[in-house]
């Protein structure tokens, strides 16, 4: 909900629920990152100088990207923090929404479809490399929908199959 739906709705919106907000939002911003990056999100030291550079300046400490994402302050209480630090915040993690994908949820929901399909064409790029895979995409074209749903199925048996093996110990186990 958005302050703006809050006042709407007959009151402001509580802090806690923001500060609830802002960290499951930038919990996400982690775990895509760390996806991207071989599955280790980024420290919050790390985020801090990233954003610092970005500014030109010291605008966020580490503490201050630890508290946002515990949505929790200094003294345990629902963090509050600035348009301004969020606003940073967001551009750390290449948002150029900044602050309102932190505040608005149509916003946010908006800017995180855009981010899961960049990350499927980041996928698909990857596939591209390998040449069976564009063979196997060129010859795919020219299929039926039938047809291509049998050669999904079939793939999705066959790495199914791949992973069995792979999991199941061989001879040379001693097993």
């Amino acid at each position: 909900m958005t302050a703006a739906d809050a006042g709407a709705a007959g009151g402001p919106e509580q802090p806690v629920d923001r500060a609830s907000a802002i960290a499951a939002r930038l919990e996400r911003l982690m775990a895509r990152e760390a996806a991207r990056s071989g599955g280790r999100p980024p420290a919050y030291r790390e985020l801090a100088e990233r954003i610092n550079r970005l500014a030109g300046r010291d605008v966020i400490s580490r503490d201050t990207v630890r508290n946002l994402h515990l949505g929790l302050n200094q003294k345990g209480q629902a963090s509050n923090p600035t348009v301004d630090t969020l606003d940073w915040l967001g551009r750390g993690f290449g948002i150029s929404a900044g602050a309102s994908y932190f505040l608005d949820d149509a916003k946010a929901a908006l800017v995180d479809e855009q981010l899961d399909r960049l990350g499927r064409i980041g996928e698909l790029e990857q596939a591209l490399g390998h040449d069976g895979v564009v063979d196997l995409a060129r010859r795919a074209a020219a299929l039926s929908d039938g047809s291509l749903r049998v050669l999904l199925a079939m793939a999705d048996d066959l790495r199914e199959l791949e992973e069995k093996a792979a999991r199941t110990p061989g001879p040379a186990d001693g097993r």
